[in-house]
């Protein structure tokens, strides 16, 4: 049997859900690993802090969790354990980079450029880590545009500028570190130093780019093997921000053929190559476009509160009626993955599904 591990938090958590199990939103690791054991795979379950990095894991599946801690220090010694592993020849999934990735607007948009060029260009992004880089830069493009923390999910710490004087004032404010110590430190260095280099007090990491005009609110995809969840999310009243407005449909597609938004998610997935996906993705009326995108550790609403899935089949996409077993599904995601390119399927719960042209 194959070997797969399943690295939990100092919880005992594991990726998350729309429900909370013992006040925490977690996914259940009793049936993961039964689903995982009943496909073929012989699942360890391993707390980050007890993992042994000297055990010869070469080709071994390694599933594990994120974290989206204040000041993301836990998430930093997760990334260092899973680089670790992935250097010794573990199969992480999803890789480094994307765990990197994760609540890291920066680090995404980094990997988009690569990944998306055509996409990149589009938006215009640019990264800077401290206040006075901004200040001193010449921006391209049109006005207004859209300011991002690294860090922060639902739409915190993003703000929108029509003009540099906004943009650089909000900008200030997300790339705030100092304290109150160390703000007097540095100005008492910079009076008395005539030759001191001021170090700089805003050196939370931001992006920059443009705002992609006319969008009313955004399409939330999942794709969790070969299952694609949809929904639709309008902006906040008055904003132009969608995430975190809480205001679903999953029936509306705003005027957008349903099949065309798949056939774009489907292209991005392909090109990220991991079981699992989330992604944000606008239509300003004649192009999608690819706002963000998560491998692991993301919110499960949009599968969990459906009553189906879209499959590919052939050139023509099916829906597929189903309550969603979100630990089923993910399994189901994994061993297609490792098994590619014929999928298996672990066994689930016995369930009534139809499946029917993709007109849901």
């Amino acid at each position: 049997m194959t070997r797969i591990l399943i690295l939990t938090d100092y919880r005992g958590t594991f990726y998350s859900t729309a429900r909370t199990q013992h006040g925490l939103c977690t996914m259940d690791v009793d049936r993961i690993t039964a689903y995982l054991a009943g496909a073929g795979l012989a699942p360890e379950v391993i707390r980050l802090a007890d993992l042994d990095l000297s055990d010869d894991l070469r080709g071994v599946p390694v599933l594990y969790t994120s974290s989206e801690d204040r000041g993301l220090s836990y998430k930093s010694w997760i990334e260092d354990l899973v680089l670790a592993l992935e250097t010794r020849g573990a199969q992480v999934l999803p890789g480094h980079r994307y765990l990197r990735a994760h609540h890291n607007k920066v680090m995404m948009e980094a990997l988009r450029t690569h990944l998306f060029p055509a996409d990149a260009r589009r938006l215009g992004t640019r990264s800077f880590g401290t206040y006075e880089e901004l200040a001193e830069a010449t921006l391209d493009g049109p006005w207004p545009k859209v300011l991002k923390s690294a860090y922060g999910a639902g739409s915190q710490f993003v703000a929108r500028a029509a003009n540099r004087t906004e943009l650089l004032r909000a900008a200030r404010t997300l790339s705030r570190t100092h304290d109150h110590a160390e703000s007097v430190r540095e100005h008492g260095r910079r009076l008395l130093r005539r030759a001191h280099h001021p170090r700089s007090l805003h050196r939370q990491k931001f992006l920059v780019q443009a705002l992609i005009p006319g969008l009313t609110g955004d399409f939330k995809v999942l794709k969790m093997g070969g299952r694609y969840y949809t929904l639709y999310r309008r902006n906040r009243p008055g904003d132009f921000r969608a995430s975190g407005s809480g205001d679903f449909d999953f029936q509306d597609m705003a005027g957008v053929d349903r099949d065309a938004l798949l056939d774009y998610a489907e292209q991005v997935c392909d090109v990220l190559g991991t079981p699992l996906a989330s992604l944000d993705i606008g239509h300003s009326g004649d192009r999608f476009h690819l706002i963000e995108f998560q491998c692991l550790h993301f919110g499960t609403v949009t599968a969990e509160r459906s009553t189906g899935y879209h499959v590919r089949t052939g050139a023509a996409w099916q829906y597929v009626d189903e309550e969603c077993d979100i630990e089923a599904v993910f399994c189901a995601a994994i061993v297609g993955h490792l098994r590619r390119p014929g999928p298996a399927l672990p066994a689930q719960p016995t369930r009534s599904a139809t499946s029917r042209p993709s007109t849901h």
